[in-house]
């Protein structure tokens, strides 16, 4: 039996394909601890399970594989989707889906998938549901501002919508508050030293920390910045090159924050003001610049948390 296996995830089931003496074999099990007991007794103890992050749909299985010291990688699936594009796939279906895993795998050998901690585990989780409560605030918001339109208001909309902001505006303080909480109990040094970075603030530091989990699933600057979709994305045919646009392929909220948080850091942070003054000198555009600036504060960041000490002008 061949040791690599391709595993497409959805909410309910999962199927796998694997190869035994030679010849695919394919297969779905249910997405719960029965199926993932009825998985493994099918495949090899020395298998390595290449899935997609689909959603949270893959953690029951991914976890119950690691639990059970089998290799899981757990992959991109825009890297699963180009590659399928290479093998000029045709078709789309679940078990196409996991024979590509399979492939993806075999070829490629991904990384081995570490679950989180529990710590980052629920900050990710208390983050995500934070986010839910500023569009749910958002949305009342913009349903009061057009009741007030009206010259006829409703009485019981206008109360009923009033009502509903303020519980969730207390929603997001205590979740901000259990954060904050959680930030400080178990990763404050860090956390003093990202904010200590003129251009990070509260909000930026602690995704830092959610994203990076604690700085342990990355060490490297530039690979987070990818990882975010804020590195650079090449395009050259003959003699045209064009270097100016981000790939977009990451985390858009910490993209979005970084973006905002690099005009103050071109004001009051030396390094990023030394930085973007040369560049916009060099007649770059002002929006280039800023991004420039956003990944200028993610070397910085990493560089405090790498030195352990908090940011000092005169090392940029």
């Amino acid at each position: 039996m061949d040791h690599f296996v391709g595993v497409d995830i959805s909410k309910l089931t999962f199927d796998a394909e694997w190869l035994e003496e030679g010849q695919r074999r394919h297969q779905q099990f249910d997405n719960n601890e029965s199926g993932c007991i009825d998985f493994i007794a099918k495949i090899s103890s020395e298998a390595h399970v290449t899935m997609e992050a689909t959603g949270t749909y893959y953690l029951t299985l991914a976890t119950f594989l690691y639990e059970n010291e089998i290799k899981v990688s757990v992959v991109n699936p825009v890297q699963t989707r180009y590659f399928a594009q290479m093998q000029l796939k045709r078709a789309k279906t679940d078990p196409v889906d996991a024979g590509i895993c399979r492939t993806f795998g075999a070829s490629y050998q991904p990384s081995l998938w570490v679950p989180p901690s529990k710590v980052i585990s629920e900050l990710k989780q208390l983050d995500s549901y934070l986010q839910g409560l500023v569009q749910e605030r958002t949305r009342v918001l913009n349903r009061l501002e057009a009741i007030h339109q009206r010259p006829d208001i409703c009485q019981y909309v206008l109360m009923d919508l009033e009502s509903n902001l303020k519980g969730i505006g207390e929603r997001i303080k205590a979740c901000e508050d259990l954060i904050a909480d959680s930030i400080q109990a178990h990763y404050a040094r860090q956390y003093e030293l990202l904010v200590s970075v003129k251009g990070i603030g509260p909000r930026i530091a602690t995704m830092l920390i959610v994203l990076t989990e604690g700085f342990l699933r990355f060490t490297d600057a530039k690979k987070f910045s990818s990882f975010i979709g804020l590195s650079t994305f090449i395009r050259q045919s003959g003699t045209s090159l064009s270097t100016s646009s981000i790939t977009k392929m990451g985390q858009s909220r910490l993209r979005h924050l970084l973006y905002m948080g690099s005009m103050p850091a071109m004001r009051w942070n030396r390094g990023c003001k030394e930085f973007s003054t040369r560049l916009l000198a060099n007649g770059k555009p002002y929006k280039v610049v800023r991004i420039a600036v956003a990944n200028k504060l993610i070397r910085q960041a990493f560089a405090v948390i790498n030195k352990g000490e908090k940011y000092s002008a005169e090392y940029t």
